[in-house]
């Protein structure tokens, strides 16, 4: 299946009520020419395109390419072993049964050269987080059977009487989604992207895009990051516009209580560190870059920058209908918005493979 096909297929599905943690980064084009445009805004802000100008703001990162034809059994192996199944049926899928002796050997060298690299953060007792030029294949987990140990422990360390609460509950499934993120070597790394409907929608796009195709395993240093403290930012014409809380499913009451100092932390970091070097560089003028803070807000960094486009995630703000918010055209001062209370129903809102977890486990999280 082409990249247009696949988008097209996202266009028919419901926009309203499933969404990952960050919400689809592909949704909505119908023209060859909206699927051009969108491949390179993709690629103009992909890692490779930023790291060195905001190497001292950001995650020490080191790079593993990835291959052509690699990038090609990606796209194979979701293709014929996870694409269009029940997602309760991924995690018990084995994708290796589908390969042949010729894309083993492929995926063992991947793995050895990847592991190679890993070592660089993970030898002394380290971990690392992988991802691709462009995602983090953060769907997967849901689709393996450790995030389910990993949850139970994040719930259980809060009062029983509270296990039941939906705000908390979606909390811990975020928190372990995270955790499982933090990986030491290149087996588990691979599993996750060969399970990854993010990761197979990037592959796609990569090798349709092949004259330009500079793909690479993006290994950085892990660092904990709590997840009320990330942050989505709007950059518009080189202006923050807008700042929204990343993981909005969530209510923190702590971070309402913080939100005015949180906004001139974030504001001061960008205009002082980040700006200038993106300006120097003659980077991109409009962007999506997420932020993070750590250390109780002693320390800022930025996650990562994506294409100021509708295929990104506007965590709080609605692309359709406030885009001139986004684009600066309605205040001078930049518009925050984070969830000021619990929101009811919010599990609804979770994909369908987040929603079975949280079912299988109430009965465990109850005892």
């Amino acid at each position: 299946m082409s990249l247009l096909e696949q988008l097209k297929n996202v266009k028919l599905k419901s926009s309203g009520v499933e969404r990952d943690f960050s919400g689809p980064k592909t949704t909505g084009f119908l023209s060859q020419g909206e699927i051009d445009k969108y491949q390179n805004s993709v690629l103009d802000v992909n890692t490779e395109q930023w790291y060195a100008i905001l190497r001292d703001v950001t995650f020490e990162t080191i790079y593993c390419p990835i291959y052509y034809d690699e990038a090609q059994l990606f796209v194979k192996v979701y293709e014929k072993v996870y694409k269009d199944v029940d997602s309760s049926e991924i995690a018990s899928r084995n994708w290796r049964d589908a390969l042949g002796a010729e894309d083993l050997k492929l995926v063992q060298d991947m793995s050895d050269r990847l592991q190679e690299q890993m070592l660089t953060y993970t030898q002394d007792g380290g971990s690392a987080f992988v991802k691709t030029s462009s995602r983090s294949a953060k769907d997967a987990p849901l689709y393996q059977e450790k995030i389910k140990q990993l949850y139970l422990e994040k719930l259980h360390s809060h009062p029983k009487e509270l296990h039941c609460d939906e705000n908390l509950q979606i909390t811990c499934l975020l928190e372990a989604a995270f955790e499982a993120m933090k990986v030491t070597d290149a087996g588990t790394v691979l599993d996750m992207f060969m399970r990854s409907e993010r990761i197979f929608q990037d592959m796609l796009l990569a090798t349709e895009k092949k004259d330009r195709f500079h793909e690479n395993f993006v290994i950085r240093q892990y660092h904990h990051i709590d997840v009320d403290m990330e942050f989505r930012g709007f950059v518009f014409n080189n202006r923050l516009t807008a700042l929204s809380q990343y993981n909005y499913l969530i209510y923190s009451k702590r971070l309402v209580k913080q939100k005015e100092h949180v906004l001139n932390l974030i504001t001061e970091f960008y205009n002082q560190e980040v700006l200038p070097r993106l300006k120097t560089a003659k980077f991109e003028k409009d962007f999506i870059i997420d932020f993070a803070l750590t250390d109780e807000g002693k320390r800022i960094w930025v996650i990562e920058i994506n294409p100021f486009m509708e295929t990104t995630d506007g965590a709080l703000f609605d692309w359709n209908k406030e885009r001139s918010i986004l684009e600066g055209g309605e205040a001078e001062d930049m518009t925050f918005r984070l969830t000021t209370r619990p929101k009811p129903g919010a599990k609804v809102m979770l994909p369908v493979g987040a929603r079975q977890l949280l079912q299988e486990t109430s009965s465990t999280s109850s005892v």
